[in-house]
């Protein structure tokens, strides 16, 4: 893929605007301009990859699940191109390894810095915890209101959607994800 020729995208960009808007074209390309920076540092802050994330802490025994709840996270739809908002939860049943805890945000955060999918980030969250912890098992809930549905069909708008994956043994034990979500509070 070549580089991309900002002011190319500023240009079609400003031509929509001004065609669909009645803002004066100084205004309009001051906005684009901005936006478009926004967007660029958004979708370009993962510098490490996601196996480098997590360290973990060897002989741990600690063998009860470990909750964590109300992780904060904002990504843009690869739909729409527009934000998508809300937060993470996340059971580990760990096996021999934890990590610290703000690496769940990390990965949370590096996971929502893409053109991406409510459900894709989901699955993604458990399957890299599941591969780089190796527990017994993850849940993951996400919960998140998308500003797509609002803008688009505001008369029929959705409050929130909400997304879950399993791995290990919460894909077998019902009553470990009725736990887990009783846990998330």
């Amino acid at each position: 893929m070549g580089k991309l020729d900002k002011s190319d995208v500023l240009n079609d960009l400003l031509n929509f605007i001004q065609k669909t808007t009645s803002k004066p074209e100084e205004e309009s390309l001051t906005i684009l301009q901005k936006f478009t920076t926004e967007i660029e540092k958004k979708l370009s802050q993962n510098s490490s990859e996601l196996s480098e994330i997590f360290t973990s802490l060897d002989k741990v025994t600690h063998n009860q699940p470990i909750y964590l709840s109300n992780i904060p996270f904002t990504s843009l739809c690869e739909h729409h191109l527009l934000p998508f908002f809300g937060s993470f939860d996340i059971a580990v049943f760990p096996k021999n390894k934890i990590a610290g805890i703000s690496k769940f945000s990390d990965l949370v955060n590096h996971l929502s810095n893409d053109l991406t999918l409510q459900e894709k980030i989901t699955q993604k969250a458990a399957e890299v915890i599941h591969k780089e912890l190796e527990p017994e098992g993850v849940f993951i809930r996400v919960t998140a209101k998308h500003l797509c549905s609002d803008l688009m069909n505001p008369k029929s708008t959705i409050s929130d959607v909400i997304t879950t994956f399993s791995t290990g043994i919460y894909e077998l034990d019902y009553s470990l994800r009725s736990e887990a979500i009783a846990n998330f509070k």
